[in-house]
């Protein structure tokens, strides 16, 4: 399943009251969440794919999967990010990988983090 962004935004601007109060959520400008409803973020030169992840990381309970190529379950990622090396499955294996190297992944260390 497929999340609509779009749609989810229209709704989260119901919801929430403002375009300024879905931005402060999302940790974006309000003029990024406007000019992404009209349809011209990436004219001007915003990244669709990184508006569409923040939007998803803070309203959906999915998050897009930069090796699948689209959105799951936040819990299905975090899943795929504790389970054990596969040792028989080459695709599982290449997910596996890329799961220890993805910034969505919940069981990583920070970046300077002492182990």
């Amino acid at each position: 399943m497929s999340v609509n962004i779009h749609q989810m935004l229209v709704e989260q601007v119901n919801v929430l009251g403002t375009k300024q109060a879905v931005a402060d959520k999302m940790g974006v400008s309000r003029a990024a969440v406007s000019l992404y409803l009209s349809g011209r973020y990436g004219t001007i030169g915003g990244r669709n794919d990184h508006f569409e992840a923040k939007a998803l990381a803070a309203f959906s309970d999915r998050v897009n999967c930069p090796h699948l190529g689209f959105d799951i379950e936040k819990e299905a990622c975090a899943e795929h990010a504790s389970a054990a090396q596969p040792m028989s499955d080459a695709g599982a294996l290449r997910l596996w990988i890329a799961c220890r190297a993805c910034p969505l992944n919940p069981h990583a260390k920070s970046k300077g983090e002492a182990s």
